[in-house]
C-alpha cells in the first residue's frame, strides 16, 4: 500500500466512529477528534506526502470555514474541532471539499429528520421567518411579515435537531472515494 493510500482508512474508520457517536449522543467527543489531529499533523510532518504542512493548513481551513456559523450559534464546537480533525487528516483541499459534500447531503438528512419527528409544518414556518426576518435587513417591510410568522409560531415546542457531524463524516468519506477518480465531480478534486 502506497503511504498515501494509508491515511483512507483512518479517516474512514474515524469518520465512522464520530458520525455513530453524534447520532447516539448529538455531540462529537474530544476523546475522538483531538487525537486525530494530533495524528493527522503527525503523519504528514513525518510523510510529507501533500506537504509536511498539509496538517496544520487543514485544521486552520477547517476552523475558518466553520468560524461564522459557530459564531452566531448556527453550529456547536465539536462540529468545528471535527472538521478541523477531518483537515488535519486530509489537507485543506480536501477540507473544502469534505464541506462542500456535507453541504449537499444535509438537506438529505435534515428532510429524513424533520419527516421522522414529524415537524415538516414547524420547520417550514420557522425557515419562512428565518428567511424573512434575515430579508428585513436589507428590506424594512419584510421585517413585518417575519414578525407575523413569530406569531404563529409555538416556541414551546422544541425544533428538529440534525447531527451535522454525520454531514461531515459522510462529505469526508465522498472525498475519499473520489480520491484516486479522475474526472468524476470535479468539484471535489481541488487537488491530486
Amino acid at each position: 500500500m502506497h503511504i498515501a493510500q494509508f491515511i483512507t482508512p483512518v479517516v474512514a474508520i474515524f469518520v465512522l466512529a464520530v458520525a455513530i457517536f453524534d447520532i447516539r449522543e448529538r455531540r462529537i467527543p474530544n476523546l475522538l477528534v483531538f487525537p486525530a489531529m494530533l495524528f493527522g499533523l503527525v503523519f504528514h510532518l513525518l510523510f510529507g506526502v501533500d506537504g509536511r504542512m498539509a496538517g496544520l493548513k487543514g485544521i486552520a481551513m477547517g476552523f475558518l470555514l466553520l468560524l461564522v456559523p459557530y459564531a452566531v450559534g448556527g453550529m456547536k464546537a465539536g462540529d468545528v474541532k471535527f472538521l478541523m480533525a477531518i483537515g488535519a487528516l486530509l489537507g485543506w483541499e480536501k477540507t473544502v471539499a469534505t464541506l462542500l459534500a456535507a453541504l449537499l447531503f444535509y438537506p438529505i438528512m435534515a428532510v429524513f429528520y424533520v419527516v421522522r419527528e414529524r415537524k415538516a409544518r414547524l420547520t417550514w414556518l420557522r425557515f419562512r421567518r428565518v428567511f424573512w426576518n434575515f430579508t428585513g435587513l436589507f428590506l424594512p417591510g419584510a421585517r413585518l411579515y417575519g414578525l407575523s410568522l413569530e406569531l404563529e409560531d409555538r416556541p414551546e415546542i422544541p425544533s428538529v435537531r440534525t447531527p451535522f457531524g454525520v454531514s461531515l463524516a459522510v462529505g469526508a468519506l465522498i472525498v475519499i472515494a473520489l480520491r484516486h477518480q479522475n474526472g468524476i465531480l470535479p468539484i471535489f478534486q481541488l487537488s491530486g
